[in-house]
């Protein structure tokens, strides 16, 4: 499959050489508003082959070289300003105009892409990549809370000394303030995990890592490439993984015109079905209260732009 990314930031630069090291695509595009960023992670990247389980062909180019995409992963983000910012939340409305013209012209060019949002925040830009490119819903996903879950079954597996492959357990909703555990839905072997408490505690612990990363070395990478070359693995392959994305949410929950995460069967389609898990009634609650920050956001920034 052919793979875009757009955006070689530390996120973008990690994830291409994660699908490199996994072999996931077979020809990478990386496009950058510094071509010479862009053309450096080519060619670094090019002496990865040797290491890998695949050739692929890997070259820094530009939106008309992204043509023809299976996939295009949207990495870029107008640049963090500390003076004027203070959560990712405030990158709304300067993203929101970047890619009121970037999401066409890359439709215009691969129109059978899925588009794989990463930029923040990444539930109010999925949902705005969705109304920019005219696709289908099921064809524009989000990174949402998969690492945020990734983070929360470490927890529980570290204390309860169970693989965290064998662990079920999601964060829902937005991936910020208003995300949730999924307690009635969190499972080992089949068993429900019914310490609230400690389940709890771990959520609290795993939400705090984030931050205690960008204070230590500034941004966050690994896990966030790492969740994003997973989701890029499921379409490339049409794996069927049930993963929890950002998607444009029609109903659930009593939830509509906005994208949060919940578990979805991610194909070659993008999005092939969304699962809905049987919350217990304080969830279902907690999911529309993040749904209200997420539709409030959204309608701030449309109001601001008009």
């Amino acid at each position: 499959m052919k793979i875009s990314i757009i955006g070689l930031g530390n996120v973008g630069s990690t994830l291409a050489y994660t699908l490199i090291l996994k072999g996931v695509a077979s020809e990478l595009v990386l496009v950058d508003k510094n071509e010479n960023r862009a053309l450096g992670d080519a060619l670094d990247l090019e002496h990865c082959q040797s290491f890998g389980p695949r050739i692929c062909s890997v070259k820094a180019g530009t939106v008309e070289d992204t043509a023809g995409s299976g996939l295009v992963i949207i990495a870029a983000s107008i640049p963090w300003d500390p003076a004027t910012m203070k959560a990712r939340q405030d990158l709304a409305m300067p993203n929101h105009a970047f890619f009121r013209s970037l999401i066409p012209s890359l439709v215009a060019v691969s129109p059978d892409a899925v588009l794989l949002v990463i930029t923040n925040p990444v539930d109010v830009m999925t949902y705005f990549a969705w109304e920019f490119s005219g696709l289908p819903a099921g064809r524009v996903l989000g990174s949402g809370t998969l690492v945020d879950s990734a983070r929360f079954r470490i927890e529980l597996s570290r204390s309860l000394n169970i693989h965290p492959d064998d662990i079920r357990a999601y964060v829902l909703g937005e991936h910020g303030p208003s995300q949730f555990p999924a307690l009635s839905a969190t499972l080992a072997g089949g068993q429900k995990i019914t310490d609230v408490e400690l389940c709890m505690r771990l959520f609290a612990s795993s939400s705090l890592v984030g931050d205690q990363i960008v204070k230590a070395k500034g941004y966050t990478n690994f896990a966030v490439a790492s969740a994003a070359a997973l989701i890029a693995e499921c379409i490339a392959t049409d794996a069927h993984r049930t993963i929890p994305v950002s998607t444009l949410i029609e109903g659930t929950y009593g939830v509509s015109k906005v994208c949060l995460s919940l578990p979805g069967v991610i194909g070659k389609n993008g999005l092939e079905k969304i699962l809905v898990p049987d919350l217990a009634g304080p969830e279902v609650e907690l999911f529309r209260l993040s749904a209200k920050a997420v539709g409030d956001l959204i309608a701030t920034v449309k109001a601001s732009s008009n």
